[in-house]
């Protein structure tokens, strides 16, 4: 046969026969020296023993190849293991520097032995085993016969020290094969390995990939067959706990209970449960690693405080802050000194969760038990604080860090403190901190910017945002792609839809990564454009910043004639030619931009594209909502019922946005008759024809004004005016809550109707005065009635631009009023307008008298 010197010394490597084939070279040879070759040398080497007549063949120069030392690589745990024994990250380089050490001994003693043997020299029993157990654990097997040749020279032959020499030198050089098999042939040779020799085994085996079940087979194996005076000790079965894989955690937990309740088997030391711990940690088993570090103490065993760190840190990556907060009590009863480490892990944990208040009173815990907070500590907090939305807490908390004797504020500090204020809305504190930051000369980054970026994008500062942006890079700080991501989400949240994508085409310049995240803030930039383009259409900047409402003064809106809904399909698309599949969020922004732009047919193309997709693009209520409101804007109300019902057919609760979106297609529309029975569905009244949506009993959902405003501006809308139904919509709104609320009234007699739309307050007007009317068959004596309608923002701002009488005027609430007095109540009453309180409508007491009597 061959000689392959990269199969392993004792290896049987064609199983368990190759163990006959050495019985049967064992009887075919005759000499001694050839008995002991077949006793040591595993059979595929058999064909090789040759009788020597001397020992001038012996290979003085032999040194192991490097292939052969490829062949026992140290064992290394998981890289998600903690600590388990395991390599550190230059093992590599030690490694090499150990292989060249050992090829040097390696050819050292084989050129000692030989020059000894030259002279006639006295070789020992143990000498030549010790330069044997070399060749072994190196794979060398022409020395292995060249030692062999020598040992028989001199009398000497292969005992238990020779097998145990060999057992040794494998551990050393993590050659579990060998020790596996060389066990084996201790025993056809005549050698019982005892406990020693069955521990060492066990130990090169651990330190070899993927032995370590072996090494555990062989460990229970032997627990059977040796009495319990025999145990095979401990370290070998701490090797085998510290060598199990992770996501073998199992294992290690059942070997560990072995050793508690098997006398064949040692006791546990605290290594044992150390080791078994960490496996658990390592597995992401935090609850299975509390348990054994709790159960610890029973088994009179005291864990260490590095160990109640281990499971700390690992409850809290499990969100199991009560569990970590237990711990610090058992830590108490057990008169465990905890470290600062110990109280930042409860923290971190408390902090994960949220636990703001919680965390907070472990920080107090930790001062009064002497213990010194360090900067993480407070770190922990902000951060805490910046996930909760906490801005006042996170402020508080910095303030307190600068008072903390030897703690000072770092970069991580402020960044966290500013990521609060971004959560809060508070922009202005934000960029305040960023001054501090400044001032304070600390080493500002990209997360940092990043926090007032975002902060910026919250507060629609969206100018503000692109100068951070601009700044942060002529500091040569490069921005990454999170900060692209909240600046794109900045141009959005203030409708500049040019920037946004501009703020993309850099990213692509640059050859940056753009992900999915980034490009969902682009569409949703291009989504709140349309919206806006949709709320003020054909309307120049400077007009629009003068009729709005929503946004600040201070912003600018992109207002062209770009269908934006094409470029957000287009993104759509440059998302899936980079490999990434739209998510849910992208498509319903797309679907609002098709909506805003009254594209209804390419939101219901979305929609089933989403709907034939997986469960990450099944259409939510968002997107339903979105195609709803594309629906709407173009009267297509039978397609936005269909949406509607398929939404909730597929499980989703219709929540108010979705009704909403609804009853705006069925105004548009002019269903009159669809949006009463939809209006009696949402209050819970149910008719004994079903509405077009309706499928199940839905669950408790509340109308707001805008939903009244839309049922009663469709009901106001149709041919003949059901006032009947529009003053039951609106008494219905009333005990409710969403109109004419107790709290704003005055008296029966003064009644604010800002803010109502023109239908809404003609319904208001007839159940003010129906109500009087109930009150005087009561007894009551009317009085004058007073109407707030505010002077109307339309009229205000006809007189701003010198509009005349005789130019056709926008209808102002105040106006409407006057005239529906007139024409809707019979008698007529005539409202006046008071010089000093220009935004009311009073009606005298004596046209409410009369109109009374004509009733």
């Amino acid at each position: 046969m061959t000689y392959n010197p990269s199969i392993s010394m004792l290896g049987v490597v064609n199983g368990v026969a190759r163990i006959g084939m050495l019985w049967i070279c064992v009887l075919l040879l005759s000499t001694d020296a050839q008995w002991l070759a077949c006793c040591f040398v595993p059979p595929q080497h058999h064909a090789r023993i040759q009788p020597r007549k001397s020992v001038s063949c012996f290979h003085a120069n032999v040194v192991p190849s490097k292939k052969t030392s490829d062949t026992v690589p140290v064992k290394q745990k998981s890289s998600a293991s903690i600590s388990n024994n395991r390599a550190p990250a230059n093992q590599d380089n030690k490694q090499t520097s150990n292989t060249k050490r050992d090829e040097h001994s390696l050819a050292f003693q084989l050129e000692e032995m030989k020059q000894r043997a030259d002279k006639d020299e006295t070789l020992t029993q143990s000498y030549c085993d010790s330069v044997m157990a070399l060749c072994v654990a190196w794979n060398e097997w022409d020395s292995v016969l060249d030692v062999l040749e020598v040992m028989k020279q001199y009398g000497l032959q292969q005992e238990h020290s020779t097998y145990r020499a060999a057992l040794e030198t494998c551990v050393e050089f993590a050659n579990g094969p060998s020790a596996a098999e060389l066990l084996e042939t201790m025993k056809q040779a005549g050698q019982t390995p005892d406990s020693t020799d069955v521990a060492l085994a066990v130990e090169a085996m651990c330190t070899s990939d993927n032995m370590w079940n072996q090494a555990m087979t062989l460990l229970m194996k032997t627990a059977h067959e040796k009495e319990n005076d025999n145990v095979v000790p401990v370290k070998a079965y701490d090797a085998v706990l510290s060598s199990i894989p992770s996501e073998h955690w199992k294992s290690a937990v059942h070997l560990l209970h072995t050793m508690q309740q098997e006398e064949s088997h040692p006791n546990p030391t605290i290594s044992s449960f150390r080791a078994v711990i960490e496996t658990c940690v390592a597995a992401q088993q935090a609850e299975q690693a509390y348990t054994i570090l709790t159960n610890m103490s029973s088994h009179r065993f005291k864990p260490t405080a590095f160990m109640f760190e281990l499971v700390i840190s690992a409850l809290a990556k499990s969100s199991s802050w009560r569990r970590a907060l237990q711990l610090l009590d058992v830590m108490d009863d057990l008169h465990i000194q905890k470290t600062v480490v110990t109280y930042n892990t409860v923290i971190s944990a408390c902090a994960r969760a949220g636990e703001v208040g919680t965390a907070k009173n472990v920080l107090a815990k930790m001062k009064q038990s002497g213990v010194k907070p360090n900067i993480i500590s407070f770190n922990s907090l902000v951060a805490a604080c910046a996930s909760t939305s906490r801005w006042k807490d996170a402020l508080l908390i910095l303030d307190q860090c600068h008072r903390e004797p030897g703690v000072q504020p770092d970069i991580i500090t402020y960044t966290n403190a500013m990521r609060a204020c971004a959560k809060g809305r508070q922009t202005n504190r934000a960029l305040a901190l960023l001054q501090v930051v400044k001032d304070m000369k600390l080493p500002i980054d990209a997360y940092c910017y990043t926090a007032v970026i975002d902060a910026c994008a919250k507060g629609k500062r969206w100018k503000t945002a692109l100068e951070l942006l601009e700044e942060m890079e002529a500091n040569g700080i490069m921005p990454n792609a999170i900060t692209y991501s909240v600046a794109i989400n900045a141009c959005g949240n203030g409708g500049q839809a040019k920037e946004a994508l501009a703020l993309l085409d850099q990213m692509k310049e640059k050859k940056m990564r753009i992900n999915l995240i980034t490009y969902n803030s682009a569409i949703t930039a291009l989504s709140k454009a349309s919206k806006m383009n949709a709320k003020f259409p054909g309307q120049s900047n400077d007009s629009r910043q003068a009729a709005s409402v929503t946004f600040p003064k201070s912003e600018v809106v992109n207002v062209d004639n770009e269908q934006l809904w094409v470029q957000a399909l287009e993104l759509i698309e440059q998302i899936k030619a980079e490999g990434m599949k739209p998510d849910g969020f992208s498509y319903s922004a797309a679907i609002s931009c098709c909506g805003s732009g009254g594209r209804w047919k390419e939101a219901l193309e979305i929609i089933e594209t989403m709907q034939k997709g997986g469960p990450k693009m099944r259409p939510n209520k968002i997107a339903y909502t979105a195609a709803i409101s594309a629906c709407g804007r173009s009267g297509k109300y039978k397609e936005a019922l269909k949406l509607f019902t398929d939404m909730k057919n597929q499980g989703l609760h219709a929540d108010r946005i979705a009704y909403n979106a609804v009853f705006s297609a069925l105004r548009v529309a002019n269903r009159p008759g669809e949006a009463y029975q939809l209006w009696n569905e949402i209050c819970g009244k149910h008719d004994e024809k079903p509405t077009a949506s309706s499928t199940t009993t839905p669950l408790a959902v509340s109308p707001d004004i805008i939903t009244v405003s839309d049922v009663i501006g469709t009901l106001s809308r149709a041919d003949t005016i059901d006032k009947d139904k529009v003053d039951e919509v609106f008494e219905e709104a009333v005990k409710r809550g969403i109109v004419l609320r107790e709290e704003s009234l005055d008296s029966d007699y003064e009644v604010d109707l800002t803010g109502m739309t023109l239908p809404v307050a003609r319904a208001a007007c007839r159940y003010i005065f129906n109500r009087i009317l109930a009150n005087y068959r009561k007894g009551e004596k009317p009085s004058e009635v007073t109407l707030l309608t505010g002077v109307g923002r339309a009229q205000q701002q006809q007189q701003q631009d010198g509009m005349g009488d005789g130019e056709k005027k926008l209808t102002a609430l105040r106006e409407y009023i006057l005239q529906d007095l007139e024409e809707d109540f019979d008698p007529p009453m005539h409202g006046i307008v008071p010089q000093r309180a220009q935004g009311t409508v009073a009606i005298a007491q004596s046209q409410v008298e009369a109109w009374i009597a004509g009733q």
